[in-house]
């Protein structure tokens, strides 16, 4: 639909706060729909009214990944432009998982003709990583604004049963590419055989890596928990009881798993794919990067000194609140 077609923010609010809609359908515990809750708590902390009607608002902000709009990327791109024809606010849409350089050149090229549709159909484009936003420009030639994912302080829970000896810890979803294997090999190759602990649950449909995984860790001597589903407070119990964080998948677009471990006050290990570059940069202190192979003797040097798996002294984050309202206000050029 686009701005040319599209209501523009209303202006005559007379002072009221801005009404936004959110939306992301799919389960409470995806990483993407935890995005818009978590974005849903800081919007009301600012001021801002959450309103459950589309048309009661001024801004209908809505996530996209195409895992949560159908089982495939043409489906949910379709779907998601057939919604936003309905939509008379002006329309907001965070891109997640965004395409470009995937190593199957097909799957890529079907994921970014997708994407371009849910480009087509948003008002503002919104990414969470500077790299996202230049590939919507490649996609589409438009530009995003890019706001960094949030972090905020997890609540503490009781220290779990595994933590009786060293470990090494993934936060979140279990599924392919998240590099839970690479962290049994390298548990495997440490002399100290350090316990890895999977904080999280498998992900729907893929208990098949699960079975792997546990294979492999056998086959290793490597001692694997895999938690479960784990709520905010359990969470932040792992992530703090875990002795070295690691973040190993390298083609992660956005993590929301290294803002959960610097919620948790951890500085975590992590495989040096784009996005994590992106981050060092910012962020240089909060993460130790690794190369390709890197993993043992990075793991080895923080397990010889944990306290390096710390963040240390007082930390600013993106405002993501602040970040949001200004998107909303520029929409027509009026204060949020």
């Amino acid at each position: 639909m686009g701005t040319s077609s599209r209501a523009h923010l209303r202006s005559s609010r007379a002072g009221r706060p801005v009404r936004v809609h959110l939306l992301a359908p799919g389960p409470p515990d995806h990483g993407v729909v935890r995005h818009s809750a978590t974005l849903a708590r800081l919007l009301l902390g600012s001021g801002a009214e959450i309103v459950d009607d589309a048309p009661a608002a001024d801004v209908v902000h809505v996530q996209f990944t195409d895992a949560l709009w159908g089982p495939d990327i043409a489906t949910a791109a379709g779907g998601f432009a057939e919604w936003a024809t309905r939509v008379r606010a002006p329309l907001v849409v965070t891109l997640h998982d965004v395409p470009g350089g995937d190593v199957d050149p097909r799957r890529d090229e079907r994921r970014c003709r997708g994407y371009a549709r849910v480009l087509a159909a948003a008002d503002v484009v919104v990414v969470s990583a500077a790299h996202e936003a230049a590939k919507v420009t490649a996609m589409s030639g438009r530009q995003a604004v890019v706001v960094g994912l949030p972090v905020e302080r997890l609540p503490c829970g009781p220290r779990p049963d595994w933590a009786d000896r060293p470990t090494l810890g993934v936060l979140g979803f279990v599924y392919p590419g998240k590099g839970h294997d690479d962290v049994v090999r390298a548990a495997a190759a440490l002399p100290q055989r350090p316990r890895v602990v999977a904080a999280g649950a498998v992900s729907p449909g893929h208990e098949a890596v699960h079975a792997d995984l546990d294979r492999r860790a056998a086959a290793l001597g490597v001692d694997l928990v895999l938690t479960g589903r784990l709520d905010d407070a359990a969470m932040g119990g792992a992530a703090r009881a875990v002795t070295v964080p690691v973040v190993p998948g390298r083609a992660v677009s956005a993590s929301g798993t290294l803002a959960t471990w610097w919620a948790a006050g951890r500085r975590p290990l992590v495989a040096d794919g784009v996005y994590a570059t992106d981050q060092a940069r910012t962020y240089p202190d909060a993460l130790v990067l690794y190369p390709p192979g890197g993993l043992v003797a990075a793991a080895a040097a923080a397990l010889a000194g944990p306290a390096t798996t710390l963040l240390t002294g007082p930390r600013t984050w993106p405002d993501a609140a602040a970040a949001h309202l200004q998107v909303y206000a520029n929409l027509q050029g009026v204060r949020c």
